[in-house]
């Protein structure tokens, strides 16, 4: 397999579907409240990413830089001529985008899904990806106080939401997750020899994230909301069927990044000036979060999301070792509120 210099691979074990229905039947079991223990899925040794490698989390955050651009535009970090674009998505809709990046020998290819576009003049995806914003990462359709407009109808008063409404609300068939999943699908399916990996910066980290562990593909996801609750509310596996330190899932993030650190909400922050309900904060998989705030003297602003600070003035200048990836232990999301449940049966 010819690599280029700026991605590295390390030999290491992916556990996945058995087959094409596992997950499918998984989910079912879920729904139905009859989940397993034990898992239909298998073991193999295969390339993953060398998150311990610098350079290669720094190629892979480019590649999410790159996904909010087409490949025309003069905004672009350039990879390096063994490690070109194989294809682009999305560009003709105003929905999920990117592009997939791969070697020379497409033995390896590497979707990168394009995170949120916000403000005026910033693309005819606006309006859905903060629709899907607020599906997947607020707690109830985005029921944030009486002044806002819901994006689904499962709110019924104060704290109490309607479980079953908002998990059929994210698991239908234009919502992004749906439409990643068969973009993913149709990848992997045009390329069958080759290894597939998936990043993304902000919704595009935790969209790689929920296909990731759909189908046991590995992600690297930068600077993302939470997913483990829109996980839930798919029924994906989890807790005790797949520990989080199995999932081959890697966050990285900093300590002055409001949306990755869960704390964007609230009358007085800019998500709730933009109308954005990010109110969520644990992660699949293992974490790395860069403590800037201790090191650098940073304080908490929506500017720091963006992906080229991430990219220019942490992954590039990080005078020290690169944070442990670490899973994020006895982590709760919307703990105020009461889902109930059965209520459409």
């Amino acid at each position: 397999m010819t690599f280029t210099h700026t991605v590295k691979a390390t030999n290491g074990t992916n556990v996945k579907p058995s087959n094409k229905h596992t997950v499918e039947e998984f989910q079912e079991k879920s729904k139905n409240d009859q989940i397993s223990l034990i898992m239909d899925w298998k073991e193999e040794r295969e390339l993953l990413p060398d998150v311990s490698d610098r350079e290669t989390v720094i190629s892979l955050a480019k590649m999410t830089y790159n996904a909010y651009t087409e490949i025309t535009d003069g905004d672009w970090y350039d990879l390096g001529e063994n490690y070109g674009v194989n294809s682009s998505f999305g560009w003709e809709n105003d929905g999920v985008r990117g592009h997939v990046f791969s070697d020379e020998d497409n033995d390896l290819l590497i979707i990168s899904i394009k995170g949120t576009s916000m403000g005026f003049g910033a693309g005819p995806t606006v309006p859905n990806d903060k629709l899907n914003d607020n599906l997947l990462f607020s707690c109830c359709c985005a029921k944030v106080d009486p002044t806002w407009t819901t994006v689904c109808d499962c709110h019924i008063k104060g704290f109490d939401c309607n479980m079953d409404c908002v998990q059929e609300s994210v698991d239908v068939h234009e919502r992004y997750y749906t439409v990643t999943r068969n973009l993913f699908k149709v990848i992997a399916d045009s390329y069958p020899g080759a290894k597939v990996w998936l990043t993304g910066h902000s919704l595009g980290g935790a969209l790689s994230a929920l296909v990731g562990l759909t189908y046991g593909i590995p992600v690297v996801a930068y600077e993302s909301p939470g997913e483990r609750l829109p996980a839930k509310r798919l029924h994906l596996p989890g807790p005790p069927a797949f520990p989080y330190e199995r999932m081959n899932i890697w966050h990285i993030g900093h300590s002055a990044d409001p949306i990755f650190m869960g704390v964007c909400n609230g009358i007085s922050s800019s998500c709730y000036a933009g109308g954005y309900a990010m109110e969520t904060k644990c992660h699949l998989g293992k974490t790395s979060m860069f403590d800037v705030i201790g090191k650098y003297k940073w304080h908490l602003n929506i500017q720091n999301h963006r992906i080229r600070v991430v990219i220019d003035s942490i992954l590039d200048k990080w005078e020290w070792e690169y944070p442990e990836f670490l899973v994020e232990s006895e982590c709760e999301d919307c703990g105020a509120w009461n889902f109930i449940e059965n209520l459409n049966s």
